[in-house]
């Protein structure tokens, strides 16, 4: 999970604070009011760049009929140079790049160029790709522009204004600043300032994305409050540069503050430094090493074992995230193939009158969810054929019936209004309470199977993730209404989460994948029920079907009454059942420390060769995905003691009361020395 590298200085109010050092990304550098620079003074402020020693920035002045402006300030940030004015427009300029000769500004849906000598318009302009553009930035090796706007999508443009390439943001959050960053080590970068809601402040973030590929590189930093003391945290993003000329040995990320809960409500706008320090870190976050790098032995047959591997941060300054899956190796992101309907199910056959709410796979049983009048809740466990009922019970819950459910493949979770409830399944006993952080019944829940973090959709489209403790963990809007989630492990790439969510042109509900954290979508999507269907649930089970994936949809027919339940091929192969991860298969590692973690290999009888892959995906920029392969050669029984003196790689097993260690040899003599 992205950790937010909070400033540790508080900015004055009234007076330009120049820091002289500062260690961490994300560290303040100074700040100024741009504000009271301006002659009225100017409380539109929305575009900034740094060329040629001086700050340039764009207003569109509220005390001055909202005229285009357009001002040059020392780069100490104490004097207005110089400002231009220009004709009324329709809206006001906003983003500033620049190429290395010409500012370029983004007006409306436009791009115009203009000197530096005069700030005025050189009659060069280039097509923007939306209406209402807002942060703009410039790659000088593509000779290319960035430009974002009011919706989710960020756009590269050439100078001819064609689209050359996409980059999907935060679905809650504008990307109001761009900056471009080649001093970042593996880079370029595209640095996004946005703004984001928490439950008691509004701050500016800066988000770090792989242009290359459209990722979050997972560096990112919270800007200042520039009034703390106010009855109001609020300050918005705006504009923002990338600049190694303002400071002397410095790359400064100086961005534009929106700050209208100021003292004294002036609603002026500040410039804020913050040190991308690349000089001081080398690479731009953790550093993984992952050892050791492959798994590869012969084994007897019936042999289990415990591997252990240790993941280590080479950083002396980032924590490193990280987060274990298991693939069958080539196995390609189907992304363009999922959604096969392989079957159909009548629940209603199955009960005299109950409608059901939800549904989950759980030991080669069904469990569907049943909402009765008052507070009960009804289960019904439904064999693996889904054409009887083995039993059924009563779920008491207040003051609201239970409407979502899931399982982490040992418990039940139910979703109620001021707490998730667990629920064992085999023992039938409540064993457990998750407190929620505000009430209300979600519409889909899921649940993260190895850090046993709690996803919640709902009708608005709100999500939110929290964890055991009833901690809010992350939260953001997707763009429908939610009627399911389902919880994805083991598509190649993942971890995903599935959301059902309903097309309010076409009437028609979409199974889309998304990215857990951003609620980016990752590509997969296709339809689940028509308009004349009402859907209610969503799950995900590697189990139901022997080396296939597949999406239980539940949904009901609005013109029958009948509950359907609905199973779909998602095109993906889980990692096969002879290995899985011991918990915790997560962590964050401090800076030059280690983790650990045992990965499982079950007991194989048959004489065969066993391939898989071990992903350890992590927020290292340079390494985020570090692929371990797995290969165990199952030796036929009549070897014995052969097996027992061979090792062929890099992990040496040891027989030992049933269980096993194993040795990593640490050089190449002692590798040759195993053989």
């Amino acid at each position: 999970m992205t950790k937010f590298i909070q400033s540790i200085f508080f900015l004055s109010m009234f007076f330009n604070v120049w820091v002289a050092q500062a260690q961490t990304i994300g560290d303040t550098l100074f700040s100024f009011n741009a504000g009271v620079l301006t002659p009225t003074p100017d409380r539109g402020l929305a575009g900034i760049v740094f060329a040629e020693d001086h700050f340039w920035i764009t207003g569109f002045d509220p005390d001055d009929n909202y005229r285009h402006k357009l001002y040059k300030v020392s780069s100490d940030g104490n004097t207005l140079v110089d400002y231009f004015e220009y004709p009324f427009g329709f809206a006001g300029w906003k983003g500033l790049a620049y190429d290395g000769s010409f500012l370029y500004v983004a007006d409306v849906d436009t791009i115009r160029q203009l000197s530096l000598d005069d700030g005025q318009e050189t009659g060069v302009k280039i097509p923007g790709p939306i209406y209402y553009q807002s942060g703009l930035t410039y790659d000088p090796e593509s000779d290319h522009f960035w430009v974002s706007g009011d919706g989710q999508l960020i756009y590269e443009i050439d100078r001819d204004g064609t689209i050359v390439n996409t980059i999907n943001f935060l679905i809650d959050q504008g990307a109001t600043g761009l900056a471009w960053d080649t001093w970042t080590a593996g880079g370029p970068y595209l640095w996004v300032w946005s703004t984001r809601v928490y439950p008691d402040e509004v701050r500016p973030v800066a988000y770090q994305i792989n242009p290359a590929t459209g990722q979050f590189t997972g560096l990112t930093f919270e800007g200042v409050i520039m009034h703390p003391g106010g009855e109001l945290f609020a300050d918005y993003s705006l504009g923002a540069t990338l600049s190694d000329e303002i400071i002397e040995g410095k790359v400064v990320f100086a961005a534009l503050h929106g700050t209208s809960y100021q003292q004294n409500n002036d609603q002026l706008d500040w410039v804020v430094g913050y040190d991308l320090a690349p000089e001081t870190t080398g690479v731009p976050g953790p550093e993984i090493l992952v050892t050791p790098p492959f798994i590869e032995n012969d084994l007897l047959p019936g042999d289990s074992s415990s591997v252990l591997l240790t993941i280590s941060n080479l950083s002396d300054t980032f924590g490193l995230d990280w987060y274990a899956t298991l693939e069958y190796p080539g196995m390609p992101d189907s992304a363009n193939m999922p959604g096969q309907l392989l079957n159909s199910y009548s629940l209603s056959a199955l009960t005299s009158a109950d409608r059901f709410t939800a549904i989950a796979y759980l030991d080669n049983h069904f469990y569907a969810l049943s909402t009765l009048a008052g507070d009960e809740a009804k289960l019904y466990e439904i064999n693996s054929n889904l054409d009887s009922v083995l039993s059924e019970q009563v779920i008491l819950n207040y003051p609201t019936p239970f409407r979502t459910m899931t399982t982490d493949g040992q418990f039940l979770y139910f979703d109620g209004t001021y707490v998730i409830t667990q629920f064992d399944p085999v023992g039938d006993t409540v064993t457990d309470f998750f407190i929620k952080p505000s009430s209300g019944l979600s519409s889909a829940l899921a649940v993260d199977l190895q850090k046993d973090h709690f996803y919640l959709g709902y009708l608005n489209g709100l999500f939110r993730e929290i964890n055991q403790d009833g901690d809010l963990i992350n939260q953001y809007v997707f763009p429908d209404d939610i009627s399911g989630l389902a919880w994805d492990e083991w598509s190649p790439g993942g971890p995903f989460l599935w959301v059902a969510h309903k097309d309010e042109i076409s009437g028609n509900t979409y199974a889309s994948r998304i990215e857990p954290f951003t609620g980016d979508l990752t590509g997969p999507s296709f339809v689940i029920a028509d308009s004349a269907t009402e859907h209610k649930a969503l799950y995900i089970s590697p189990d139901f079907i022997a080396n296939k994936l597949v999406l239980f949809s539940l949904d009901s027919d609005e013109e029958t009454d009948v509950d359907s339940l609905r199973i779909f091929d998602l095109a993906a192969t889980p990692a096969p059942g002879w290995i899985s991860l011991q918990k915790p298969s997560y962590g964050f590692v401090d800076p030059l420390d280690n983790d650990s973690l045992f990965v499982k290999l079950h007991a194989i009888m048959e004489d065969t060769l066993m391939t898989a892959q071990l992903v350890i995906n992590s927020n290292d920029v340079l390494n985020p995905r570090t692929v371990i392969p797995v290969n165990f050669r199952m030796l036929p029984s009549t070897i014995t003691q052969i097996a027992e003196q061979k090792t062929l790689m890099a992990v040496r097993f040891i027989p030992c009361s049933g269980r096993s260690a194993f040795e990593y040899p640490t050089s190449s003599a002692d590798r040759k020395s195993d053989l």
